[in-house]
């Protein structure tokens, strides 16, 4: 007996399946879970075939969403002059000096 399978979240159909017989029943035909009996109609992109609430319908899929926007690399950090690492040390020229022994 030939199903016709759907997505279990949105209902859109996706391919044709034979049910197997019952081994216990014969006669009775197992369906597989998002499974059923009943022929979809045809359907063309942008639409497809959903099966909702035991009958099939036709509906338009949604435009797939924009790509996100690329996230821009930082600049890489401007080198410091020597007068702004002396700046940043907190130390003055004469302090410096004395430091380095170049009195």
């Amino acid at each position: 007996m030939k199903t016709y399978n759907y997505a279990p979240d949105t209902g859109i159909f996706h391919a044709e399946g034979l049910a197997d017989e019952s081994p216990l029943e014969p006669g009775v035909f197992l369906i597989p879970a998002h499974a059923t009996t009943l022929k979809p109609p045809k359907a063309t992109l942008p639409n497809v075939a959903v099966f909702k609430d035991g009958k099939w319908s036709i509906e338009t899929l949604p435009p797939p969403p924009p790509p996100p926007e690329p996230v821009p690399e930082p600049a890489p950090p401007v080198p410091l002059t020597p007068a702004e690492k002396l700046a940043q040390s907190g130390l003055t020229v004469a302090e410096l000096k004395e430091l380095l022994g170049l009195d």
